[in-house]
C-alpha cells in the first residue's frame, strides 16, 4: 500500500505539469512546477533482514524523497518523504538495517527502518544556522553517528536516546566540512574540510587535532570524500581526479591514484579496493598498489556510489554511475559489466533562477542540476529543454539568450533564432573556470557596442571574484580585472544613456567567510576602454552584499543593500538608504531582485518577500506573499517569480492596499508610552546605524550615527526608535541592544543561565543593565536571569532637580513635600509624566526645572 500511495502520489504531480493553470482574479496566480527530472544525489547497498539486496536512493526534489529498490528485481519496494528538505547528500546504513540521512537546507537528519519501513524526523543536527550535512559516518561499536556541516564547518554526533551533541568546529575560520570517516581502533575522526583544503586528524580522547593533508595539495578547494579501508585512508580533493591513500599509521601519503569517484568500495577478498576514472571502474590493491582496469564502461560518467553485496547469489560490484539514475553492476565472480536505468520516478524540483527570453517566456533553472522550463505567456504552456546545468545568470543581445552557469564559469549562447538543440544550441561561447571563477551571476548587454558585461564568483578556495568584458560576435575577452581581494560580484545593470556601468559586491570570496572590507558599489564608464572601477561611497557601515542593481530613466541607481533600499544618483554623487526589512540577510548567495514595472514603479524581493517602491517618495510597500525569489517580466509587463518549484504570476495592476503586509510595530520591553518628553530607554549600537529625520509619512536619511555608542531613546514611530527632536533610527536588532533600567544590591546575589545555573555572583553595589523584567526576574542579556528579591534595586534613571519642585503620592492631589533644587533621585518608574521614587511617591516632570539621566 505505501508503494502504491507514493506511485498515485508521483501520477498526480506529473499532471500538475500537464493541465493548464486556472484563472486568477488575485493579483497571484500559480503556474505550478517548471522543472522535473531525476537528480539521484547520492546512495548506498543494504539488506533487508531476509537478506534480499536492496538500495536506497536519494531523490533531489520538492521536497526531496527516499526511493528503496529491490536490486534483483529492479521494482521501488518504497519511497518516502524528506519534508522540509530539497536535496540529501549524505546517506549510511547500519547493521541493525537503519538508514541515516543527512539533508539541506534544513539540515536535518532522517532515520529509516529498512524492517518496518517506516521513516522518522530526528530533527535538526544543531541550533545554529548551519544549513547542510555533507556527509556522516557511523560508529557501530559505540552506535552513534557523526556528521559534518556548512556553513558553519561543524561535526555533530547522534546517539538514540541521547540526541544531538556538537563537537564545535573543526578548523576556526573554515566554513565547509565536506566529509568525515571514523576510525573506531583509535577513536579518531577524519574530517575534510575547505576552503582552502584541510584533512584533520581529530583524536577523540585527547582532542588534539592534527592536519595531515601535505601542503602541495592545500590549494585544493576542500576534502570531498574520505573512506577508511584495513588501515588505509583515501582522500579525493574536490576539483580535480586527485585522490590521495594514506597510511593511517604514519599520517602519510603512500600513493596517489587518478580518480574520479566518490570515494572507493568496500574492501574485496581482503585487500582490494575499486573506484572510477575516466568513465572506467578499476581495482586496487591495498599492498602492492598496483591498479588493474576492469572490462566497464561508464559512458563517461564517474562512480557515486561503490558498494558490493550478493545480487542472486553471486557477488556484484555496484552503484549510480553519475547523478541521473544510471546504474552499473560488475560480477566480481563472472567478470560480467552491465548497464542499466534505475527505474525512478521523476521530482519537481526547486526553481533556482527566474529569466527572461527575448520573445516574452520565462526561463526556469532547476536547482544543482538545471535543466530548463520555459514557460509560454501567450497560450499558459510550459516545455522542458535538456542541455545546461545550474544557471547563474541570465543576459539578452539581440536574438540570443546568454545563460551564466556553474560550475565552471561557463557561459552559453542560445540563438533564438534556431531550434534548441543539446550540445550544439546552446553552445558553450566561454569558460572562466582556468582563472579560477566558478558563478557567473551577472550578464549585462552594451546594445550598441555589441558586448556583455560579466560579473562572476570564484570557486571555493579562490579568493577574488571577476570583471570581464566579452565580445560574442568573435568570442573573445576585451578585458578582465579581478575584484577587491576577498570579494566577488553580485549584482549589475547598464545606464545605456550615459555609457555607465554599475557593479555591486559580495564580502563572500569562494572560502566561505567575509571580507574585512564592506561590500562595495562600483561606477565604471564604459566609454573608457580601462574598464576604471570608481568605488562610491555606501552609508550605513559595514554591508555584507549589494545583492541587486538598476538604473531608471532619469540615471538615479537603485539597489539593495543588504536589507535595505540603495539609491543613487550620479548628479549629485550622493546615496541614500532606506530600510526594507529589519531582518538580518542569510546566506551566501543573492536571493534578490529589482526591477523596473510596466507602471513604473520598482519592484523587488527581498528574502522571500515581495516589496514595490514608489521612486518619485520612496515609499515602500510590502505584500503578503512569503517564499518570494528572482523577479522576471513577460513583455506585457507582467512579473514572475520562484517559490520552491512553482513558478508564479504577478498582475501588479490588482495589487492592492489589502494585499500589503501590515506596518511593522515596534515596542520596547516593559514601557507603554510610544513617545515621552524624557528618555524611556538606551540603545547601545553594535554597528554604524543611519540616523532619519521625520517629514511628513516620509523618513529622510540624515547621517551615519557612530558604532559603540549610547543613545537616548523617547519612544517608538512604527518601527523606528525616536531619539529626540523628530529625529530616529530603524530598529535592526542584531546592530544593537536595547535596555531599559538597570538592578544593584548591597548584599550578594546571582545572575543565572537559561536552564537556571548560576553564571556568576554579584558583587554589591555593581550596577547590570536590565533588558525586560517580569513578575519573578529581570532578564540580563541573552536569557539570563537575576531573581527578584528584597535586596535587588531596580531603577530607570537618575533625576536633578535644578529647580524646587513637588512631591505627590498617588491617590492625594495635594503635594507631601516641597523638594529642594540641587537634589537627585533615582527614578524606579515612569508613568506617562510621573516619575516614580518608590513608596507610591513621583514627581511630575518640567523640562524647565530638572534634568532627567536615563541610565
Amino acid at each position: 500500500m505505501k508503494f502504491l500511495r507514493a506511485l498515485l502520489a508521483t501520477i498526480v504531480l506529473g499532471s500538475l505539469l500537464t493541465y493548464p493553470t486556472l484563472a486568477s482574479e488575485g493579483p497571484f496566480e500559480n503556474l505550478g512546477p517548471q522543472v522535473q527530472y531525476v537528480n539521484v544525489i547520492k546512495g548506498k547497498a543494504g539488506l533487508t533482514q531476509y537478506g534480499q539486496p536492496i538500495y536506497y536512493a536519494l531523490l533531489q526534489g520538492e521536497p526531496a524523497k527516499l526511493a528503496v529498490v529491490d536490486l534483483q528485481s529492479q521494482k521501488i519496494l518504497d519511497i518516502e518523504t524528506l519534508e522540509g528538505a530539497k536535496a540529501a547528500w549524505s546517506i549510511e546504513v547500519t547493521p541493525e538495517r537503519k538508514v541515516y540521512i543527512g539533508t539541506t537546507p534544513n539540515e536535518h537528519v532522517y532515520e529509516y527502518n529498512t524492517d518496518s519501513m517506516e521513516m522518522k524526523d530526528l530533527g535538526k543536527a544543531s541550533d545554529n544556522t548551519d544549513t547542510t550535512i555533507w556527509d556522516m559516518a557511523y560508529d557501530t561499536k559505540n552506535n552513534r553517528l557523526f556528521g559534518v556541516t556548512s556553513y558553519g564547518g561543524r561535526v555533530f554526533s547522534y546517539s538514540e536516546g541521547k540526541g544531538f551533541s556538537s563537537l564545535g568546529r573543526v578548523v576556526d575560520g573554515k566554513q565547509y566540512a565536506r566529509s568525515v570517516v571514523y576510525d573506531e581502533t583509535q577513536n579518531v575522526l577524519y574530517a575534510g574540510v575547505g576552503s582552502p583544503a584541510s584533512l584533520i586528524k581529530w583524536n577523540l580522547n585527547t582532542g588534539e587535532k592534527t592536519d595531515i593533508l601535505p601542503s602541495e595539495y592545500t590549494s585544493s578547494a576542500s576534502v570531498y570524500d574520505l573512506d577508511l579501508v584495513n588501515g588505509k585512508l583515501f582522500a579525493k580533493m574536490e576539483g580535480s581526479s586527485t585522490m590521495l591513500v594514506f597510511d593511517t599509521a604514519k599520517d602519510q601519503v603512500e600513493h596517489v591514484l587518478n580518480a574520479d569517484s566518490r570515494g572507493v568500495s568496500n574492501v574485496w577478498n581482503g585487500n582490494n579496493v575499486f573506484y572510477s576514472s575516466a568513465g572506467k571502474l578499476f581495482q586496487y590493491n591495498l599492498d602492492t598498489k598496483e591498479s588493474t582496469p576492469l572490462n566497464s564502461n561508464l559512458y563517461g560518467a564517474s562512480a557515486v556510489s561503490l558498494d558490493i553485496v550478493n545480487v542472486n547469489g553471486q557477488p556484484n560490484l555496484l552503484g549510480l554511475s553519475g547523478n541521473g539514475g544510471k546504474f552499473y553492476k560488475y560480477n566480481l565472480l563472472q567478470n560480467r559489466f552491465s548497464y542499466s536505468n534505475l527505474k525512478l520516478p521523476a521530482q519537481s524540483v526547486e526553481i533556482y533562477r527566474v529569466g527572461e527570453g527575448v520573445d516574452g517566456s520565462i526561463y526556469s533553472t532547476g536547482f544543482i542540476s538545471g535543466k530548463l522550463g520555459v514557460y509560454n505567456p501567450k497560450d499558459n504552456s510550459t516545455e522542458m529543454l535538456e542541455g545546461l546545468g545550474q544557471v547563474e545568470g541570465f543576459g539578452k543581445l539581440n536574438n540570443s539568450v546568454y545563460f551564466g552557469v556553474y560550475p565552471n564559469g561557463k557561459l552559453y549562447e542560445y540563438d533564438t533564432s534556431d531550434k534548441w538543440s543539446s550540445g550544439s544550441n546552446p553552445k558553450e561561447v566561454l569558460n572562466l573556470s582556468s582563472l579560477g571563477q566558478d558563478r557567473p551571476v551577472s550578464i549585462i548587454p552594451d546594445d550598441e557596442k555589441q558586448r556583455l558585461y560579466i560579473g562572476s564568483i570564484p570557486k571555493r578556495g579562490q579568493a577574488q571574484g571577476m570583471f570581464t568584458v566579452f565580445d560574442p560576435k568573435t568570442r573573445t575577452i576585451q578585458y578582465q580585472q579581478p575584484l577587491a581581494y576577498e570579494q566577488s560580484a553580485s549584482s549589475m545593470a547598464y545606464d545605456q544613456n550615459n555609457d555607465m556601468l554599475y557593479m555591486g559586491t559580495s564580502v563572500y570570496d569562494g572560502s566561505g567567510k567575509k571580507s574585512d572590507e564592506s561590500a562595495k558599489l562600483y561606477a565604471i564608464d564604459t566609454k573608457d576602454e580601462g574598464y576604471k572601477l570608481k568605488e562610491i561611497e555606501i552609508p550605513g557601515g559595514y554591508s555584507i552584499m549589494l545583492s541587486a542593481l538598476t538604473v531608471t530613466e532619469d540615471g538615479r541607481v537603485w539597489g539593495i543593500i543588504d536589507n535595505k533600499l540603495l539609491v543613487y544618483d550620479p548628479k549629485t554623487d550622493k546615496s541614500l538608504v532606506f530600510p526594507i526589512s529589519s531582518d538580518q540577510i542569510k546566506g551566501m548567495f543573492k536571493n534578490e531582485s529589482l526591477l523596473i514595472g510596466k507602471d513604473g514603479m520598482l519592484y523587488g524581493t527581498l528574502q522571500g518577500m515581495l516589496f514595490k517602491v514608489d521612486p518619485s517618495t520612496y515609499h515602500i510597500s510590502k505584500y503578503s506573499q512569503s517564499n518570494v525569489f528572482h523577479l522576471a517580466a513577460d513583455n506585457d509587463g507582467n512579473l514572475y517569480y520562484n517559490s520552491g518549484a512553482n513558478l508564479w504570476k504577478v498582475n501588479t495592476d490588482r495589487l492592492t492596499k489589502e494585499d500589503e503586509l501590515d506596518t511593522d510595530k515596534l515596542t520596547i520591553p516593559n514601557v507603554s508610552d510610544s513617545d515621552s518628553p524624557f528618555p524611556v530607554a538606551r540603545v547601545y549600537s553594535k554597528q554604524p546605524l543611519i540616523l532619519y529625520k521625520k517629514s511628513g509619512d516620509s523618513m529622510i536619511p540624515v547621517k551615519t550615527l557612530a558604532p559603540n555608542k549610547f543613545y537616548r531613546v523617547y519612544g517608538t514611530y512604527n518601527n523606528y526608535y525616536h531619539v529626540g527632536n523628530q529625529h530616529y533610527f530603524y530598529s535592526e536588532k542584531y546592530k544593537m541592544s536595547t535596555y531599559v533600567g538597570r538592578i544593584f544590591t548591597l548584599s550578594n546575589s546571582q545572575i543565572l543561565k537559561p536552564d537556571g545555573s548560576v553564571f556568576r555572583d554579584i558583587k554589591p553595589g555593581e550596577e547590570i543593565r536590565v533588558y525586560s523584567y517580569d513578575e519573578q526576574s529581570y532578564e540580563v542579556g541573552n536569557g539570563y536571569k537575576v531573581m527578584k528579591s528584597g535586596d535587588i534595586s531596580y531603577y530607570v534613571g537618575t533625576l536633578k532637580l535644578t529647580k524646587d519642585a513637588m512631591l505627590f503620592k498617588y491617590g492625594e492631589t495635594l503635594p507631601e513635600l516641597k523638594l529642594s533644587a540641587g537634589e537627585e533621585y533615582e527614578i524606579l518608574k515612569t508613568d506617562g509624566n510621573k516619575m516614580e521614587i518608590g513608596n507610591g511617591l513621583y514627581i511630575e516632570f518640567n523640562k524647565d526645572g530638572m534634568e532627567y539621566s536615563k541610565n
